[in-house]
């Protein structure tokens, strides 16, 4: 499929030297980025998801009252 996208400078330069380095087109590597990207992690689960949103298997819970306190700090 052919698309005509506009890169950030920083990612173009990127692209390019990763094109280069692997002896591939930009396309190559954009596209070999991106499905790596969204591809599940060796020995990680599936994201869960609750009501349509990814919910975060981090190693804190946050609870309403650390979501009040920095709220209040914001504030």
């Amino acid at each position: 499929m052919r698309l005509t996208i506009n890169l950030d400078p920083q990612n173009y330069v990127l692209a390019k030297s990763l094109a280069k380095a692997d002896d591939c087109t930009i396309s190559a590597a954009v596209n070999r980025l991106l499905r790596k990207s969204v591809e599940p992690r060796p020995g990680t689960a599936r994201p869960v998801t609750r009501n349509g949103f990814r919910v975060s298997r981090g190693a804190v819970v946050i609870t309403p009252d650390m979501v009040r306190q920095i709220d209040e700090e914001l504030s």
